[in-house]
C-alpha cells in the first residue's frame, strides 16, 4: 500500500488537468474512476447520509469535478483539496434548497474501490474531508462574530483557563442557545442578555460580563450546529446544564 503522500496520485491528477487545459476534454477520462469515490464520500459526509450515484447529489458532485478542472491553479494548493472544497459548495447550495430529506448516518457508506483508491488509505480521504468541514465551519464563525466585533485572537486572550470556569461560561451559552428569547436578544442587539441573565436565571454577572466574547461565541457555535467546532467547547465532564 502505498501513501497518499507518494506523488503518483498528485502526478496523475495534474497530467490530466493540463491534458484539459490544452484541449484534450477527454483527459478526464482518464481520472474519472480514481477521483468519482472521494466526490461520492465528500457528498455524502456533506448530506450526512449515503450518496448513490443514482443520487441528484451525486450528478451535481460529477459536475462540481468538471467545475474543479476549469477553475483550479496549481499555485493554490493540492487540486484534491480544491475539488472537495468545489463538492461542499455545490452540494450545499442544493440542500439549501431542499426541505424534509431523510438523513443517514455517514457510516453507512459503501466502499468502492478501483485501481489507485484501492490503493490509498481510507484514513486519506477521511482526513480531507474533515479538514474541509472544520475549515468551512471556523470560515463561518469568523463571519458571524464580525457582527460582535469579535475575532478570533481576542477569544484567545479572553477563554478561562480553569476548568470550572470555562464550564460555567460553556453553560451559560448553552442556556442562551436553548432559549428562544435570550437568543433573539443577543442574535438582535449583538450583545448578551446580561441583566435578565443575572435576575432571572441566577447567572454569575462576573462571569458573563468578564467572558463575554467567548460566551457569544460558544453561543453561536451551538446555535449553527457546527459539529467540529463544538468538540472544543463540549464539557469536559457531565453535569447539570443549568448555568450557575
Amino acid at each position: 500500500m502505498h501513501s497518499p503522500a507518494d506523488s503518483e496520485f498528485d502526478n496523475l491528477i495534474i497530467k490530466a488537468w493540463q491534458d484539459y487545459q490544452q484541449g484534450d476534454k477527454s483527459a478526464l477520462d482518464g481520472i474519472y474512476p480514481d477521483l468519482l469515490p472521494f466526490c461520492q464520500r465528500v457528498s455524502s459526509k456533506t448530506c450526512k447520509r449515503y450518496i448513490s450515484e443514482q443520487d441528484e447529489e451525486a450528478g451535481i458532485a460529477r459536475m462540481a469535478l468538471l467545475e474543479a478542472l476549469e477553475k483550479y491553479n496549481p499555485a493554490k494548493g493540492r487540486f484534491i483539496y480544491f475539488l472537495g472544497q468545489v463538492i461542499r459548495s455545490r452540494i450545499i447550495d442544493y440542500k439549501r434548497k431542499e426541505k424534509n430529506r431523510k438523513m443517514l448516518h455517514f457510516s453507512f457508506l459503501l466502499r468502492e474501490g478501483n485501481r489507485m483508491t484501492e490503493a490509498v488509505d481510507d484514513s486519506f480521504f477521511e482526513g480531507i474531508i474533515d479538514d474541509l468541514a472544520r475549515k468551512q465551519e471556523i470560515v463561518a464563525l469568523q463571519k458571524l462574530l464580525q457582527d460582535y466585533n469579535i475575532g478570533f485572537k481576542d477569544l484567545a486572550g479572553v477563554s478561562p483557563r480553569q476548568v470550572k470556569t470555562r464550564e460555567s461560561a460553556r453553560k451559560i451559552a448553552r442556556l442562551i442557545a436553548g432559549n428562544e428569547q435570550l437568543n433573539r436578544y443577543m442574535l438582535e442587539k449583538k450583545m448578551l442578555p446580561v441583566k435578565e441573565l443575572e435576575e432571572k436565571w441566577q447567572v454569575n454577572r462576573k462571569i458573563a460580563e468578564r467572558y463575554r466574547k467567548f460566551i457569544i461565541a460558544t453561543t453561536l457555535i451551538y446555535l449553527h450546529e457546527f459539529p467540529y467546532l463544538q468538540s472544543y467547547i463540549l464539557p469536559v465532564r457531565g453535569g447539570d446544564e443549568n448555568a450557575q
